[in-house]
């Protein structure tokens, strides 16, 4: 089964922090492995990337938070364990695709101070 995934373009500098995702729309075939960029720029240790699915027809799940030190899952995403985060670029990661993860993904930044 081939699955649609979206990641839409977004740009937005807030705090000096720069976030900018691509505009990609996918279709891959279960079983395979996906990345989704999220440019950031400007980051400091007290801030986090955000990352969001949203499937149609549904409102946006958080899936996971990340920083300079840690990702933390959201425990109540019940796809979430299939993510990861590249620690480097903060692009999501899906190891292996399966139907529940047809959805568009937003990045975004959040500012602890």
């Amino acid at each position: 089964m081939w699955l649609p995934l979206s990641l839409l373009l977004i740009t937005e500098t807030v705090l000096g922090v720069k976030v900018e995702q691509s505009v990609l729309f996918w279709i891959k075939p279960e079983g395979q492995s996906a990345y989704f960029n999220c440019k950031v720029t400007g980051l400091t240790k007290i801030n986090n990337i955000h990352w969001y699915q949203q499937k149609h027809g549904e409102a946006m799940k958080s899936i996971l938070y990340a920083d300079s030190n840690r990702v933390v899952l959201n425990s109540k995403h019940p796809d979430a364990k299939d993510f990861s985060v590249q620690k480097d670029s903060y692009s999501l990661k899906v190891q292996t695709l399966k139907k529940s993860h047809s959805a568009v993904y937003y990045c975004s930044f959040f500012s602890n101070c």
